[in-house]
C-alpha cells in the first residue's frame, strides 16, 4: 500500500511540474509525457532526493534557455533540436538518473544516491555550459581540429562554457549532501566529503565527454542549400549530407552514452578508493 502512495504522489506531482513546462514552452507534448514518466519513476525509485536533484537541473537549465532567447534562435539554427525539450531530450538527461534510482529502490546501496548525483551533475553541467557558453562574445575552440569555431558548434568548448560547467556540477553536488542531511540518508560506508567529490567528478567528466563525443563521434552534416555544416540529419524534408561521425550519434545519444559513461567513471573510483 505504500508503494501505490508513493507512486501516486510521485504521478500528481510530476503531472503538476510538467503541465506548467507544457504551458510555458519548456516541454513540447511528448517533453512532458516523458517528464511524468521520469518524474514519477525518480520520486518513486529515491524519494525527495532524486527529485529535489532533478527538478534543480530542469529549473536551472529552463530559465538559462529563456534567458537571450532572440540572440541564441540565430545560434541554434543549426542545433538538431530547439525550443521546448522532446521525451527523447528528457531521457537523454534524466534517463541514467531514473535507472540508478530504480536500482537504489530495489537494492538501498547508498552508492545509487552517489551515481544518481553524479548523472543529474554531469546533465546540469552539460547544459549550464551549453545555455551560457554561448553568450560571451569570443568563439569556442573545437576539440576535434583545436580551431576557433561558430558557437554551438558540438565538441567545441571555451574557457567561459567549461567556468560555467564547473558551477553547474558543484551545485547538484552541494545540493545532494545538503539534501541527505536533512533527510538523514545513510551514507555508510561513505562520507559526506567522499560523497561531494565522486558527485562533483561525475559532473565535470559528464560535461567532458559529452564534448569529446561531440568532436568525434556526432554526426555531422552539410546542407547544400545554406552551405553549412548542421546536426540536422534533414532540412525543409530533404537529406542533408553526412560529412562525418556516426548517423547513430544524435545529440540526444551523445548526451545519454556521456552521463552513462561518466558515472561508470565514478563506479569505478568508488571501487578503487
Amino acid at each position: 500500500m505504500q508503494y501505490f502512495i508513493k507512486l501516486f504522489i510521485g504521478l500528481i506531482a510530476s503531472i503538476s511540474i510538467s503541465y506548467i513546462a507544457y504551458k510555458k514552452h519548456a516541454l513540447t507534448l511528448s517533453g512532458a509525457i516523458g517528464a511524468i514518466i521520469l518524474g514519477t519513476g525518480i520520486f518513486f525509485g529515491s524519494g525527495l532526493y532524486g527529485s529535489f536533484l532533478i527538478i534543480i537541473f530542469f529549473g536551472t537549465s529552463t530559465i538559462f534557455t529563456f534567458i537571450k532567447r532572440n540572440y541564441k534562435k540565430e545560434i541554434e539554427k543549426h542545433y538538431e533540436k530547439s525550443g521546448g525539450r522532446d521525451i527523447y531530450q528528457v531521457f537523454a538527461n534524466g534517463g541514467v538518473g531514473l535507472l540508478y534510482s530504480l536500482l537504489y529502490f530495489s537494492t538501498s546501496h547508498p552508492m545509487y544516491l552517489i551515481l544518481i548525483g553524479a548523472s543529474i551533475a554531469a546533465s546540469n553541467a552539460d547544459t549550464w555550459a551549453s545555455e551560457l557558453g554561448v553568450l560571451r562574445e569570443s568563439s569556442p575552440i573545437s576539440l576535434r581540429t583545436f580551431k576557433k569555431v561558430s558557437k554551438g558548434t558540438s565538441g567545441a568548448v571555451s574557457l567561459f562554457g567549461m567556468l560555467m560547467s564547473l558551477l553547474g556540477s558543484l551545485l547538484i553536488a552541494f545540493s545532494a549532501i545538503i539534501t541527505m542531511i536533512l533527510f538523514q540518508l545513510n551514507l555508510y560506508p561513505f562520507s559526506h566529503v567522499q560523497t561531494f567529490i565522486f558527485i562533483f567528478l561525475g559532473g565535470i567528466l559528464g560535461s567532458l565527454i559529452d564534448s569529446i563525443l561531440g568532436a568525434t563521434l556526432q554526426g555531422i552534416y552539410y546542407n547544400e542549400s545554406l552551405k553549412k555544416e548542421t546536426e540536422k540529419p534533414f532540412y525543409n524534408g530533404k537529406p542533408n549530407t553526412l560529412i562525418r561521425g556516426c548517423k547513430l550519434f544524435n545529440n540526444d545519444f551523445v548526451n545519454f552514452i556521456s552521463i552513462l559513461l561518466s558515472t561508470v567513471v565514478v563506479f569505478l573510483l568508488i571501487y578503487i578508493t
